[in-house]
This record gives structure tokens, C-alpha cells and sequence, in this order.
């Protein structure tokens, strides 16, 4: 990509940003990017999105392909997650209590109408696990799987497949869910620790040996036994795209 098609392709996903309120997913920027119409000449060229992404990257300090140009834009869940922002708008977005991305999802739920009331409240509060999800994930583990922590006030319903990656099915399922006290839920959320298919916790070389010594983490017992298929996929998932390696 020679500098004067970078320069045009990074205005175009600066523009998109703005007009998804400074975050978005790279199919959101996409999509944003071809309704604005001010590249048409884009639909002639196959490798478009590949230039899209490329171009996100090489303005991004934390990616791979960052070689020293401005830093522009970053990593909103981590790298491979596939969500950008500006970082122009990092400030004013860590601040909310709603996300953009997660807005826009909220806004998709509460117009669909093969959704009844109830239905799209149940989706929405599973977004911080409330609701009949955490009703169904506290029956299904009724403590802590790490501690056997089991007041119900020290007690998060995490989600195992984030939220914002979910189908609704997913958001409600207490297969995607584990009941962890606050500390594991942080843990897990930001992937430091997740869990392997045979049961056990794997922690993150992010997580320094200082720290794991201090949480005392047992990574050979079995904390999750008899998964099902529902809850293995998730759990890949997780390893997959969350996990820090």
C-alpha cells in the first residue's frame, strides 16, 4: 500500500470511528466505511478489508506491524479480538458505563421484534450478569468453583463467550456462564487465568509469579468436571480469543 492510499484509507476509518462513537468492530468500520460511499472505487478491489485492517495495525503501538508511524488507534479487548478504537476517545469511553459496541448490540435486541418484552430484558441484564442468567448459573454451581465462596453477594455469574460476542441463546445460557467470587471473575475477565477442557485453571505468563504465588492458584485440580459440549466450545472460546499467552 504506497502512502497516498494509506492516507486515504486511514482518514475513511478515522471517520468511521467517530461515527461509531470512537469504537467499533472491524465489521462495524467496514460496514460504516462502504455506507459513507466516499470510496467507491474500493468495490473493485478485493483486498479492501485486508488494506482496512492492515492500515488499522500499522497505527496501533500494540500490534505487530507498528513500525513508528502516529498511534492513532488501539486494541479495545486485545489484540485478535477484533475491536478498535480511537484513542482520542479511550478517555471518555473508559468512563461509561455502557460501551459503544455494547450500545449499539443493546439498541439491535430492544428492535427486534421477534423478541416479547420479557425476552429482551433477560438478554440486556445478562450483559452484567443479572437476571435469570445469574439465577441460572448460581443453581447450576451454587458457590464459587475456585473457592466455594457461596454468599450470594461475593458472587459473580461471568460470562465464558463475552457478551459482546454472543448470540442471544449464548448471553442467556448457564453453559456460557461460571460462578466465580470477584477476584477470579476479574482474573478470568481480562484473561489472566482461563479454564482447559480437562477442568483445570491455566494462568497467564501476563500474571506475575509474585501475584500467582500470592492468589495461590492450584493449576492441577480439576475445578470443572463433566463438561458438556456447550460448555466445552465456550471454553475454547475463551482460550482462544480471551487468554493472555
Amino acid at each position: 500500500m504506497n502512502n497516498d492510499i494509506d492516507k486515504s484509507y486511514l482518514s475513511e476509518i478515522v471517520c468511521a470511528l467517530k461515527q461509531l462513537n470512537g469504537m467499533g468492530s472491524l465489521a462495524e468500520i467496514n460496514n460504516q466505511i462502504l455506507k459513507n460511499g466516499t470510496m467507491p472505487y474500493i468495490q473493485t478491489n478485493s483486498n479492501w478489508k485486508n488494506n482496512i485492517r492492515t492500515t488499522i495495525q500499522r497505527h496501533c503501538k500494540d500490534t505487530k506491524s507498528y513500525k513508528g508511524a502516529e498511534d492513532i488507534f488501539y486494541s479495545v479487548y486485545g489484540i485478535g479480538e477484533g475491536y478498535w478504537g480511537l484513542n482520542s476517545y479511550k478517555s471518555t469511553i473508559s468512563t461509561a458505563e455502557i460501551s459503544p459496541v455494547e450500545q449499539r448490540q443493546i439498541d439491535i435486541i430492544n428492535k427486534d421484534s421477534s423478541l416479547n418484552i420479557t425476552e429482551k430484558e433477560s438478554i440486556i441484564l445478562s450483559r452484567r450478569g443479572q437476571g435469570d442468567f445469574r439465577k441460572k448459573v448460581i443453581d447450576k454451581y451454587k458457590s464459587c468453583i475456585v473457592t466455594k465462596i457461596s454468599d450470594k453477594r461475593l458472587l459473580v455469574a461471568s460470562h465464558i463467550k463475552p457478551w459482546r460476542d454472543s448470540n442471544n441463546t449464548e448471553r442467556i445460557s448457564s453453559e456460557n456462564g461460571l460462578l466465580l467470587s470477584s477476584l477470579y471473575d476479574k482474573l478470568f475477565d481480562i484473561g489472566l487465568i482461563t479454564f482447559k477442557l480437562n477442568g483445570c485453571i491455566a494462568v497467564s505468563n501476563k500474571l506475575s509469579e509474585e501475584n500467582k504465588s500470592i492468589i495461590k492458584i492450584d493449576e492441577s485440580y480439576k475445578f470443572l468436571r463433566d463438561l458438556s459440549f456447550e460448555l466445552k466450545r465456550n471454553i475454547e472460546y475463551h482460550n482462544d480469543k480471551i487468554f493472555l499467552r
